[in-house]
């Protein structure tokens, strides 16, 4: 790679002692139930990240985007600031902010070296299992992660990391789709496919001891860091087309969307693996949920928790 293509690519120095940059990965993956897995730090995270899996994450980017109307919602100014994004993901929060704002300086860590090779310069992306000992020596202003529930064994130590890596005053934030499915005009039955779904879900989730419904103890966690100034905003995004905004009606049918092409993904592992399910009752489970989103009767509704605390100065 030559100094020009350097200068546009994600490929730096590590930030941490054993994080890996992306050029010096070996691209090697785990396949299993047709899907492609990560490799490195191998079962910490049970969901696909092939092409499949990053388009819905880029599908769900767009629909939080629309949702909540901008790319954060701490009242900081990162104008100039330095940002580490944990569990990346394609890069596409990294990337867009850096677009948006050339003066900012962005790390984003991942499991899965999936990230763009070319991005803006003031991106670098990097392998990293953020539940190992963080021994950096750089320090952040702001801290982002997104859709981690699931992924962490031990919230209360994530957040004691994320506290030492800040500035003082510096702030993290949390966005997490809660592992819940509500109705805008109904009560919906315990049979109900979605809310099965979810409770399975939860359920494979607690026997690997990587809670999928972490938030309610976020509060906890960030006081017992020493975090002030913590608040907690929940958003209600529609699942499906079904309401009469339109600005609603795209976010709901971006979710939907992201929802049915991550059906899959979403349950392999967790009910073959975990929960010890064939994949024929998996398929049949799977093929109800979808039958559930496409009759838009139910005025389905998600609730995403954005939640912000701030280091003490």
């Amino acid at each position: 790679m030559s100094e020009a293509d350097s200068a546009d690519s994600g490929f730096n120095e590590q930030p941490f002692d054993d994080s890996i940059s992306l050029r010096s990965v070996d691209p090697v993956y785990e396949w299993r139930h047709g899907r492609r897995y990560h490799s490195h730090s191998s079962g910490t995270y049970i969901y696909p990240n092939d092409e499949e899996e990053q388009h819905r994450l880029n599908v769900l980017h767009d629909a939080y985007l629309l949702l909540h109307g901008s790319l954060f919602l701490s009242s900081m100014n990162l104008a100039g600031r330095s940002i580490l994004d944990i569990g990346t993901g394609t890069g596409k929060w990294a990337v867009d902010l850096a677009d948006q704002d050339p003066s900012v300086t962005i790390v984003g860590l991942d499991l899965s070296p999936i990230q763009p090779e070319f991005v803006p310069p003031n991106v670098q992306f990097f392998v990293e299992n953020v539940e190992t000992e963080w021994s950096e020596s750089e320090r952040y202003d702001f801290i982002h992660l997104r859709d981690m529930s699931g992924s962490i064994k031990d919230w209360p130590s994530l957040f004691h990391k994320i506290y030492r890596a800040l500035k003082p005053g510096g702030v993290m934030e949390a966005h997490e789709t809660l592992p819940t499915v509500s109705s805008s005009n109904q009560v919906l039955a315990l049979e109900n496919a979605l809310v099965g779904l979810m409770r399975d879900l939860v359920h494979a989730h607690s026997i690997i001891g990587r809670p999928l419904d972490p938030v309610p103890t976020f509060r906890t966690c960030a006081e017992e860091a020493g975090f002030v100034d913590v608040s907690e905003e929940i958003f209600e995004a529609p699942l499906g087309n079904w309401s009469e905004d339109q600005q609603k009606k795209d976010i709901g049918e971006m979710l939907a969307s992201s929802f049915k092409m991550g059906l899959h993904g979403l349950t392999a592992k967790a009910f073959q693996d975990v929960l010890g399910r064939s994949k024929e009752e998996v398929e049949v489970c799977n093929a109800f949920v979808r039958r559930e989103l496409d009759r838009n009767t139910s005025k389905l509704i998600l609730h995403v928790s954005v939640f912000i605390a701030r280091k003490i100065e």
